[in-house]
């Protein structure tokens, strides 16, 4: 019994230290010149690239070192002067790479389960599509020859195909729900409408917490419950409950409304390259000053397309209040769940979260936090 304890702790400290330690890409790179520069890419929560390392091809190999990965998310190889690039899940287990120069989407990864079962997912999905490509060209063949018996067989044929993707990829989403996988496959469930948005929620929330605060996983529940206020016919209006959102930061983190509540709120819809929000921002600030002490909050949501930009316009009109974007210019999941079609626009908001106001701005917009912090002008 000793022995077997002793064993087991052993163990355990050999996985603790390969989580502290953690993993290694290494490349078989044929055809790259020596001195050809490697780098690996994460993406952040604004969805904005980031090279966390870098490594240098000799004779035709490259090893990197990283830490564990911090969150569930994809990284991917950029290479000096060669265009492409080389997806993989970040996962704390040796990353084997076989690369080929003239066609990088032939290269070949090898890892550990998470991403065994990506590609897997990729390559049977893939095998979907060329056997509906191929059946397609079949029935157009078959009906300008106007061959009944044939065009009823194919038509079988793709439906029979269409329900076996159908249970494949539901089988992924329902078999791995602690993998980033599974949530991939939600989100295609929901785009391929095989689930509504009110079953792709509940199939949501029962993800881990893990993966429902990866970035991919953020970005998914912002698409479902937009599109569940779509498809209700909800509108946040005057009278309403505000629905609750968090976004990406300047900083990179995320912040959501209720995190940002105050006394009274305003949700502030706006970009930098609009120039109306831009004339609106200093009396924005001039009230802000004036009422945050008493109890006024305020949550810039940005419909920008640059961070750079987005975060020199906050710096330049004095915003100091916080802020999200998801840098999607109009497709942004925030201004589409609350129906926003041009900007500047406003929420005001009391402290149970409830819309009382909206696009008040100048005098009017002062007029009505005077009114709801008790001073009068």
């Amino acid at each position: 019994m000793k022995r077997i304890a002793l064993l087991a702790i052993i163990i355990l400290i050999t996985s603790c230290k390969k989580e502290e330690n953690g993993y290694s890409v290494i490349g078989d790179a044929a055809g790259f010149e020596d001195g050809t520069e490697v780098y690996i890419n994460a993406i952040s929560q604004s969805n904005r690239p980031v090279v966390i390392d870098t490594a240098v091809i000799k004779q035709e190999k490259f090893e990197i070192k990283l830490p564990p990965p911090e969150s569930n998310d994809f990284n991917y190889l950029t290479f000096k002067n060669v265009r492409g690039n080389v997806l993989y899940l970040a996962e704390n287990n040796p990353i084997k790479i076989t690369l080929y120069k003239d066609s990088l989407r032939s290269s070949i990864i090898e890892g550990g389960p998470e991403n065994k079962l990506f590609f897997d997912y990729v390559k049977i999905i893939r095998s979907y599509a060329d056997q509906k490509i191929k059946l397609n060209t079949q029935y157009q063949i078959a009906s300008k020859l106007k061959e009944t018996e044939k065009i009823a067989k194919i038509a079988i044929e793709q439906q029979e195909l269409t329900e076996k993707e159908k249970e494949y990829r539901m089988s992924i989403a329902e078999k791995n729900v602690n993998s980033l996988v599974g949530l991939i496959a939600l989100g295609d469930l929901m785009n391929m409408k095989i689930l509504t948005p009110k079953d792709a929620k509940e199939k949501y929330d029962i993800l881990s917490d893990e993966l429902k605060t990866s970035r991919i996983g953020k970005d998914l529940n912002a698409r479902i419950n937009n599109a569940i206020a779509v498809a209700s016919r909800k509108r946040i209006d005057v009278g309403s409950e505000a629905e609750d959102f968090s976004g990406p930061t300047p900083d990179g983190k995320t912040i959501s409304l209720k995190e940002s509540m105050g006394k009274v709120t305003i949700i502030d819809f706006w970009a930098s390259w609009c120039k109306p929000c831009r004339m609106e921002n200093p009396n924005v600030v001039r009230v802000y000053n004036k009422y945050h002490n008493k109890g006024l909050n305020i949550i810039g949501v940005s419909l920008d397309k640059k961070q750079e930009a987005w975060v020199k316009a906050i710096a330049d009109d004095e915003l100091n209040w916080n802020h999200v974007s998801n840098l999607q210019f109009w497709q942004d999941p925030i201004a589409r769940l609350y129906g926003v079609r041009s900007i500047p626009a406003t929420f005001i908001l009391d402290e149970k979260g409830n819309v009382i106001a909206k696009n008040l701005r100048g005098p009017a917009l002062e007029k009505k936090i005077s009114e709801l912090l008790g001073e009068s002008l």
